[in-house]
C-alpha cells in the first residue's frame, strides 16, 4: 500500500481508539506521578472524554469492555469505610485446614498487573493441583501511593468481606514511585521525602491488617529486581518495609520472588540460568514484568510455599485392590 494510505490509516485508527477508550485515558493521566506532564494529559484526556460522552461515542468500548473482563461497571456506591486495627496481637493462629480436591483452597491475588502475571500464571498452573482454586483481581498501573487513583487499602477490605479467601495473595510496587496521596487527593508524603517510607510503611501495614480474620494467610509477594533504575530504587524500599512488616505479623507470609529470578550476582539480569529451563529471557521488554518461562519457573517454588502453609501437598486419594484366589480383582470394602 502507498505511504500515505498507511499514514491515512493509523490516524484514523488512533482517534478511532482515543474516542472510544475515553475514559481509560483519563484513568491512565490519573494514575500519571504528579508534574506539569500529569496536568496536560489529564486536561487533554478529559477534554476528549467530555466529547466522547456528549455524543455516546464511547458506550460501544465500555459495554464490550466489561463484558470481556477487560474493566469493571460503573458504580455509583460510595467506597467503603475502612476500619484498620491499630496494632497487631499476639494471638495464636488457628492451623489451616488441609485442602481436597473437593474442597480446594481458596485462594486470591491481587495487586497491580505483575500480580496478574503471577496469579495468571498460579491459576493454569492450578489445574495440575485441584486443591487450590485461584482467583485473579489484579488491576493495571495500580499500587498503595495512589490513593486517589485506586485505593487498595479500601478494596482490600472489599474483597475479604465479598470473597472470603483463605489465602490472600497480594503483590504491588512497579507503579509505586511517587508521592503517597489521600483517596480525595490529599498528599501525605512527597516522594523522596524523609516522611515517604513511613507513608508507604503504614499503606502496607494496613492491607496485611485488614486481611487479617478467620485463620486467612496473607502472602506478601515481593517485587522482582528489575531493569528499570528508577523503579529498582523505589523497589528495595519498598521490598524492605514489606519484608519487616511481615515479619511482626504471624499470619502474613513474606514469598522473596526477587531471589527466585535472581541473575548470577543476586540482582536483575535479562537472562537467567534456571535449573529447569536452562538460559531463558526472563523479563519482558520493559525490564519489569516477567516471561512466560520465568513465571513458569517461579510456580516451582510458589505452589510448594502455599502448600507449606497448611502442611504440605494435599493427600491423594488411592483405591487398592486384591486378589482373589480365581486371579479377578475385587474392591476393598467399605470404598
Amino acid at each position: 500500500m502507498p505511504a500515505q494510505t498507511v499514514w491515512r490509516g493509523l490516524v484514523v485508527a488512533l482517534a478511532v481508539f482515543v474516542v472510544l477508550a475515553s475514559g481509560n485515558l483519563v484513568k491512565s493521566a490519573e494514575g500519571m506521578p504528579l508534574g506539569w506532564q500529569r496536568s496536560v494529559s489529564l486536561l487533554s484526556a478529559k477534554t476528549v472524554d467530555r466529547l466522547a460522552n456528549l455524543f455516546s461515542l464511547n458506550r460501544p468500548y465500555d459495554w464490550a469492555a466489561v463484558r470481556l473482563g477487560i474493566q469493571e461497571p460503573d458504580s455509583d456506591a460510595p467506597a467503603p469505610t475502612t476500619t484498620v486495627p491499630t496494632s497487631p496481637t499476639t494471638t495464636a493462629l488457628p492451623p489451616m485446614r488441609v485442602p481436597t480436591e473437593a474442597s480446594p483452597l481458596r485462594i486470591m491475588v491481587a495487586g497491580d498487573s505483575t500480580s496478574q502475571g503471577v496469579g495468571n500464571q498460579l491459576k493454569a498452573s492450578a489445574t495440575k493441583h485441584p486443591e487450590l482454586a485461584v482467583d485473579v483481581k489484579g488491576k493495571v498501573a495500580t499500587g498503595l501511593t495512589r490513593s486517589d487513583y485506586f485505593d487498595w487499602v479500601a478494596r482490600t477490605q472489599e474483597l475479604i468481606a465479598q470473597d472470603k479467601p483463605e489465602v490472600y495473595m497480594f503483590m504491588v510496587g512497579a507503579n509505586d514511585q511517587q508521592s503517597v496521596l489521600t483517596p480525595d487527593g490529599k498528599v501525605v508524603a512527597l516522594y523522596g521525602s524523609p516522611g515517604w517510607e513511613a507513608a508507604y510503611r503504614e499503606r502496607v501495614a494496613q492491607v496485611m491488617d485488614l486481611a487479617r480474620g478467620d485463620g486467612r494467610r496473607v502472602v506478601w509477594v515481593g517485587e522482582p529486581n528489575v531493569g528499570n533504575p528508577k523503579i529498582q530504587e523505589a523497589l528495595q524500599t519498598i521490598n524492605r518495609v514489606a519484608k519487616e512488616e511481615a515479619k511482626r505479623r504471624d499470619w502474613v507470609e513474606y514469598f522473596d520472588l526477587a531471589k527466585v529470578v535472581a541473575g548470577p550476582d543476586g540482582g536483575f539480569a535479562d537472562y537467567v540460568e534456571l535449573d529447569d529451563l536452562g538460559t531463558v529471557k526472563c523479563f519482558a521488554g520493559d525490564g519489569v514484568h516477567l516471561s512466560s518461562k520465568c513465571l513458569q519457573h517461579t510456580m516451582t517454588e510458589l505452589i510448594p510455599f502455599l502448600q507449606d502453609l497448611y502442611g504440605g501437598p494435599a493427600p491423594t486419594t488411592t483405591t487398592t485392590t486384591t486378589t482373589v484366589a480365581d486371579g479377578t480383582a475385587q474392591e476393598p470394602a467399605g470404598g
